[in-house]
């Protein structure tokens, strides 16, 4: 568990994520929390829009240390693969 100061970066930067999802610009897939990191998958819309939109809206908060990275999956296997991975309920 993280200490208590970084923690709560981490979930500030979740709520700002969570701002920013709207249907048909960007929804988060799913999320990988542990060993340290947590990793976000969401799908965007339009890659220049979302990175305005959250340099907006992180505009105010100290500098986070994330790295982004964007790849095309228009057929969202990804989300697919993770769901066929878990299996049924």
């Amino acid at each position: 568990m993280p200490e208590t100061a970084l923690n709560e970066e981490m979930l500030m930067l979740e709520d700002v994520l969570g701002e920013i999802e709207s249907p048909g610009f960007c929804f988060e897939a799913y999320r990988r929390i542990g060993d340290g990191l947590r990793e976000f998958v969401l799908y965007i819309s339009d890659q220049a829009e979302f990175m305005a939109e959250l340099n907006e809206r992180l505009r105010e908060h100290s500098r986070y240390p994330i790295e982004i990275s964007f790849y095309r999956d228009e057929t969202w296997s990804d989300l697919q693969r993770l769901i066929d991975d878990l299996g049924p309920a």
